[in-house]
């Protein structure tokens, strides 16, 4: 029988091989594959770790350049120039694990790359300061970092702008450096940018904000308790109130004070004072940068009056009053004494009698009984929640705008101010000190009259409108205020929040209280609110800047709605209509009051409160239309930062 051997075929046995070495090849590739994949990996993962890194070292030296810059910015308000920054040590790699070299990135080792520029520009700020604008300073930095003595070399890039800010103050609708509270029984809204150096609490759904709204401490707005004064309560501020999310926790804003960096509220009270540290003029330092600061330093006319306050001469008071003109371009003499211009020939009582004005000097005419300056005088009337009798220097802007539009030798209340322009501006701003010392009985104030227009000259091609008020004493308006221009109507911008026909103003004091046309000085102590007559409508055109009695234990301090003092019955004596009070401007309050002291006295002796028609003023934020004496604070704000 014929056997046969298992059928493998020759051919079948090779194919079997074959296939074992294709899939042996596919192995060893993809071995070969993922142990390349692995190493690829490896690579670029350590690349990586490298850019990581080295973006940290490059981030380091560059932020030592901001924090330079912001220190500089911050301290003095003057940058360095560009290659002070360049320069400066770089970061110390002792114990760094892993070193760098750096460089500017145009080539330049062992220097970080610094870019300013010099001018400066008039630009939204941006930030927490949205709806803010400012002079802005963009600052470059750019620092490239690369590995050293490393398996791969690596650099990376940072590059960050930072923008040395100046930011007016009066563009804030609410600035406040110290804490900042706002309660108000009736709806408030707050139109413009809201900020404190120190914290906020908003207690009312009342209050609505169309802006940001932040606090260098933290905002309180969904507590019911004033975290300042204790009993005081309320119902807190919804989030839907705001347009913005309030933010906690940001860098304060410096305000300079001549060579001082303390933006403390009691060390900011300076710029009002007296200036008695060597800046003050007609010392030089009193017309550098920083002497500028004080008020006492800018202002344009310095109205002074002796201690003795009321005294007079023949029934005429005023007699005891000096003004000073202040120039800043006249190194000969900085403070040039200014000629009385309201003087008698002959006696008796009636303010006006015979009277003639003398540009050359009272001196040289004879027979002078009394001489004065029609537009100032001294008056006294009583202040319900002081408590005593005001003796204030007051000024009739009327017969201001005649004196200083005068150019005749002669003729009446005014006097010929050609040689007052030589400053290259008119006459815009007037520093105010009373002599009188404050007592128990008596408060020295300074009080502003008529002034429903403010002044507005014009030298050459040059027109100067407008006028900042300032004094460290208490500082009473009566009647409207900035409310008509020189070609409008009477009251023209009265009663609205259209300040299309208005001039730059601002009211600087210790306190500002607003009286109408109504008040009476005949009032005494005595006068209860209900004996008072009805104030009529009044409007307010004007930044303050001023100080109010904080709160403490369980005094309020009156809030935002009551920064504006009141000595009337604005609640119309009951009626369901109130009268109504229209505040057009920017709240600043930097300090704590120094004269008027007494606490917020609350509603029905001293007062009752209006019918608040309030905004911010739009003008101010064009910088042509803000007004004279602005104060400036300053910040470093980051802008962009990026890594490549």
């Amino acid at each position: 029988m014929r056997t046969f051997p298992p059928f493998f075929p020759r051919v079948r046995r090779g194919y079997v091989l074959m296939v074992t070495m294709v899939f042996l090849a596919v192995s060893l590739i993809s071995l070969a594959s993922v142990m390349w994949w692995a190493s690829s990996n490896g690579k670029v993962t350590q690349q990586n770790e490298l850019f990581t890194t080295a973006e940290a070292a490059a981030d380091a030296a560059a932020e030592q350049v901001v924090a330079n810059l912001d220190w500089d910015w911050d301290s003095s308000q003057v940058l360095q120039p560009a290659s002070h920054y360049a320069n400066l040590p770089l970061p110390d790699q002792t114990a760094w694990p892993m070193k760098f070299q750096f460089s500017d990135g145009s080539g330049h080792a062992g220097v970080v790359g610094v870019n300013l520029v010099v001018s400066n520009f008039f630009a939204p700020v941006g930030s927490e300061f949205a709806g803010l604008q400012g002079y802005i300073y963009p600052c470059t930095v750019t620092s490239v970092a690369t590995t050293s003595n490393q398996l791969y070399t690596v650099s990376t890039t940072v590059q960050e702008t930072v923008n040395a800010t100046i930011i007016p103050l009066f563009q804030f609708f609410i600035f406040y450096n110290v804490n900042l509270e706002i309660d108000p029984g009736a709806a408030m809204v707050g139109k413009g940018p809201v900020f404190s150096n120190q914290g906020i609490w908003s207690g009312t759904a009342n209050v609505t904000y169309n802006s940001t709204v932040a606090a260098a401490g933290k905002v309180y707005y969904t507590n019911a308790a004033d975290p300042w004064v204790s009993g005081k309560t309320d119902t807190g501020t919804p989030i839907g109130n705001f347009a913005i999310k309030p933010m906690s926790s940001n860098d304060s804003l410096t305000l300079p004070i001549g060579n001082s960096t303390n933006n403390s509220p009691s060390a900011v009270e300076a710029i009002i004072n007296l200036v008695t540290n060597g800046m003050g003029a007609p010392n030089a330092l009193a017309y550098t940068t920083n002497g500028q600061a004080y008020y006492f330093n800018a202002s344009d006319l310095i109205v002074s009056n002796s201690a003795s306050g009321l005294a007079s001469t023949n029934g005429i008071l005023g007699t005891n009053i000096t003004i000073w003109f202040q120039d800043p371009n006249n190194s000969a003499s900085y403070l040039t004494p200014v000629t009385k211009d309201y003087y008698s020939l002959i006696a008796g009582p009636i303010h006006g009698t015979n009277v003639i004005a003398n540009t050359n000097g009272f001196d040289s005419a004879t027979n002078v009984l009394y001489a004065a300056y029609s537009f100032v005088t001294n008056v006294s009337y009583y202040d319900y929640r002081e408590s005593n009798t005001v003796q204030a220097v007051q000024i009739d802007v009327s017969l201001l705008n005649k004196w200083i539009t005068n150019t005749a030798t002669t003729g009446g209340n005014s006097v010929n101010t050609t040689s007052f322009n030589d400053n290259d501006h008119g006459i815009r701003s007037i520093y105010v000190y009373n002599n009188v010392p404050k007592t128990s009985s008596q408060l020295p104030a300074v009080r502003m009259v008529h002034g429903a227009q403010l002044p507005s000259t014009s030298n050459g091609s040059t027109t100067t409108s407008g006028l900042a008020v300032t004094t460290p004493q208490p500082l009473y308006v009566e009647g409207n205020y900035n409310v008509q221009t020189a070609t409008s109507s009477a009251n023209a911008s009265a009663g609205t929040t259209n300040t299309a026909y208005t001039y730059p103003a601002a009211l600087v004091g210790d306190a500002i209280t607003i009286l109408s046309t109504n008040w009476s000085d005949s009032y005494t102590s005595g006068t209860a609110i209900g004996s008072r007559n009805i104030p009529s409508a009044t409007t307010i055109n004007a930044a303050t800047l001023e100080g109010i009695v904080q709160s403490t234990n369980s005094n309020y301090s009156g809030g935002v709605e009551n920064f504006l003092r009141l000595e009337e019955d604005w609640g119309n004596n009951g009626s369901s209509t109130k009268i109504v009070l229209t505040y057009n401007g920017s709240i600043s309050v930097m300090f704590p009051s120094q004269y008027a002291t007494n606490f917020w006295p609350g509603t029905g002796s001293v007062y009752n409160p209006p019918t608040r028609n309030w905004a911010f003023d739009l003008n101010f934020t064009d910088p042509s239309k803000l007004p004279p004496l602005t104060p400036k604070v300053y910040r470093l704000i980051r802008a962009t930062w990026k890594v490549y």
